[in-house]
């Protein structure tokens, strides 16, 4: 059985990235435990927003500024399996950094769906 190890990011106007590396966190609800002195009383539930982060190459062509004012934008991740995400009207949410010839990206967005 293949173990998917790979991400691809697309993003509108830019295409599919020369991403190195990444990562993806779906988002949803994260949940702490409330305890008594009687124990476990039960969890609260926080919103936790989906987020991604890769590195690309600093290639000739590579817009640093484009890069770091991206908004609004729908960003589509796969996996190497085939398995397919969209985070919806997503953002920079860091400014990129640049370092070793590769450039650090971290975005944001709304809310994350599986695309079928």
């Amino acid at each position: 059985m293949k173990i998917a190890k790979k991400l691809y990011f697309d993003i509108p106007g830019l295409g599919r990235l020369h991403a190195s590396s990444g990562s993806f966190d779906p988002g949803g609800e994260k949940r702490d435990a409330v305890m008594t002195d009687l124990g476990v009383a039960g969890y609260t539930e926080e919103p936790v927003a989906p987020t991604v982060q890769f590195k690309v190459p600093n290639i000739a062509g590579t817009d640093l500024n484009q890069l770091r004012n991206l908004t609004s934008v729908n960003v589509n991740i796969q996996d190497d399996n085939g398995q397919s995400w969209l985070v919806r009207n997503a953002w920079t949410s860091q400014p990129p950094k640049l370092s070793g010839g590769e450039i650090d990206m971290q975005m944001t967005g709304i809310s994350a769906d599986p695309v079928s």
